[in-house]
Formats: structure tokens, sequence, C-alpha cells
């Protein structure tokens, strides 16, 4: 029976053992203390997955303020983006921690929500949420809310105004109007101008995207670039096809064309050839032309000879094309049916295609 006692004792400190420690008596008692805030920040962000909502965002202002006082910005920002985004800026009951610490949480607190708008809402309208490819709405509707009052310019990525206007802690709708191009391009960033009402002075801007998804059916080849649309393995057909018949053929010798090539290089050649035989030979043989005159006109006569050689040679490569096949064809257009029925099927079912193509939309902050 004692060492049945002794058993279910050693469990329950066990059991005890393996509880989770309350992170308030932590914070309470290391809050006061700044060297302590290192080993703090690691406690609170262990416990804080198994935390419920209510204390998970006071935990986040916690490790938020505890980052400012270690100064680290960036994981300062993290932590009070999440409070002020993910829950909300919700009330956070702070009474666990002393009164002292307790004040200046508070104040890092309000000044946070007071001087850094957040979005509660960036999101497009469910029914703008995902539309027709090739019947898009001229506008998009954009759904914005803010932590605090202030007002807005909506810019395109070159810097040109698209909307303007107020924000408060109830949702606006934003139209953006949609380009040509639109759906040329799978993702589109704007850029927002908040400036704060009560600080006119000061302005934050903020980043976001629209995400394009393209919905295509699998049987679908398309370019959204070019917006053209093919199924997969099918195109169109010739409805019709022509067979050319041979009625007649003939060769004809042109004439004048005869005149005009053959027959001027023949007489130009000719010419050569007769000035080379009469008057170049006579002065030749004549016994009275010297063998100084003799020399040379041998060397004109060889020219003479050459020239008439080549331009008779020209005449002669051009009669071929003196001669010319002529045909009398008659051209018949043969219907093919059955091309025309699969080119009407195919047109059918491209519409109901084009029907299918959608567009799935998303706002993406950056």
């Amino acid at each position: 029976m004692a060492r049945r006692k002794r058993v279910i004792f050693f469990v329950c400190i066990l059991f005890i053992s393996l509880l989770p420690a309350d992170w308030r008596k932590d914070a309470a008692v290391q809050i006061a203390d700044e060297k302590e805030y290192p080993r703090l920040v690691q406690s609170l962000q262990q416990a804080f997955a198994g935390l419920p909502a209510a204390e998970k965002a006071a935990v986040c202002v916690l490790i938020g303020y505890c980052q400012s006082r270690m100064s680290d910005p960036q994981a300062e920002l993290s932590w009070m983006k999440k409070y002020l985004e993910e829950f909300r800026a919700a009330a956070v009951d702070l009474r666990f921690l002393p009164p002292a610490s307790r004040q200046k949480i508070q104040n890092f607190k309000r000044s946070w929500q007071e001087d850094f708008p957040v979005f509660w809402e960036l999101a497009l309208e469910a029914e703008d949420a995902e539309i027709d490819f090739f019947d898009p709405p001229a506008r998009l509707r954009l759904r914005l809310q803010v932590s605090l009052p202030c007002e807005f310019k909506l810019l395109a990525p070159d810097g040109s105004p698209l909307a303007s206007g107020a924000l408060g802690k109830e949702v606006e709708t934003v139209r953006i109007p949609l380009a040509a191009d639109f759906f040329k391009v799978a993702s589109h960033p704007f850029r927002l101008l908040l400036t704060l009402r009560r600080t006119p002075e000061k302005t934050v801007e903020k980043y976001f995207s629209i995400e394009l998804h393209y919905l295509f059916p699998e049987e679908v080849a398309t370019d959204p670039v070019s917006g053209e649309v093919k199924l997969k393995g099918r195109e169109f057909q010739p409805e019709s096809r022509t067979e050319t018949q041979v009625l007649s053929q003939h060769t004809h010798f042109d004439k004048e064309l005869f005149k005009k090539t053959v027959l001027k290089d023949l007489l130009i050649g000719t010419a050569f050839f007769v000035v080379d035989a009469t008057l170049l030979k006579s002065t030749v043989d004549n016994s009275g032309t010297s063998l100084y005159a003799k020399s040379a006109l041998y060397g004109t006569r060889r020219a003479f000879q050459l020239a008439g050689v080549g331009f008779s040679l020209s005449a002669l490569a051009r009669l071929p094309r003196l001669f010319k096949r002529e045909r009398i064809v008659k051209e018949t257009a043969i219907d093919l049916p059955e091309a025309r029925a699969a080119n009407e099927a195919l047109k059918r079912d491209l519409a109901l295609a084009r029907k299918k193509m959608r567009v799935q939309l998303a706002v993406q902050a950056i």
C-alpha cells in the first residue's frame, strides 16, 4: 500500500512539472528588470502558440514593448503589426503587471494605435474574386478598412491616380478601372498613400498587388497575351480544294522577244565578222601595208573576231527562251462537307471553351 502511494505521489509531481508555467507571473516578475527582457521574450514566444486569442493579443504587446526597449525595431514592428492586424488592436488585460510598468506599456500600445494605420480588410468583393476572361467588368471593387481614420490616394504602378477619398473604421469600396491589357500580366502592383487625420503632415505608404490565376480548361491551349484560343490537337481545315484540268497546250515562238534580244546580238556579231572579213583582211593582205601596221591590224582582227563570237553565243543562249509552252486549264472547286462539319463542331467547342475561361483574383499585401 505504501509503495502504491509513493508511485502516485511521484506521478503527481511529474504531472505538475510538465504543466506550462503561468506566463503572467513570469512577466510580472521580469518586466521590472530590462536585463530579464531577453529571457522574458523567449518564454513568451514559446508559450504563444498554446494561448487563447485574448491572451495572444496581450503577449504581442508585451513582446513588442520588450523589443522596443531592446532596440530591435524589426521585431517590434513584426509583433505590433500582428497585434494591430491579426487581433485588430483588441483590448488587453494588463492588470497583472506592476502599475509603473503597466502604464509604460499602455502608453507604448496607445502610441502604436494612434500613429500606425493597418488594414483590417484589404480584399476584392466576392463577386470580383473570379471573373470571365473574355467578359470582365469595367472596374474591380476593392474593400478597404483601416484601423485609423485617414485620407487615401490609390496610385497605379506608373504613379497615375486611380482613386482617392476617406477611410475609417467602416469598410469602404474603392473601384479600380481595368486597362485593356489587364489580363496580359499575372501580377499588378498598386500603392496606397494614407494621410492620418490627426497628423495630416504624416503620410504612410502601403503596397499591395492583385494576383491573377488563370482557370482555363485542360483542352485549351492559349496565351493570355495574345488572347487567341485554340483546342489542343484540333485545327480548322480547308472546306474545299481545287482540281486543275489541262484542256490544251502548244508551243509558241515569241517573235517580239526574238527581235529585242536574239536578233540584235546576231546583227552586232555579224557586223564584227563582216568588218573583219572585208576591211581588216584586205588591208592586211595589201602589199603596200607596212609590217608595223599589219602587226597592229592583226590584234584588231582578233578583237573583232572575239566580239563577233561573243555576241553570237549570247544570241544562241537566248534562243530557248523564245519558245514558250502555253496551256489552257480549267480549275474546279470541290466541296469538302466533312471538313465543313468538323469546322462547325470546332467553332461550337471553341465558343463553349471561351465561356469556361475564367480568372481568379486575389489581393496580396506587400
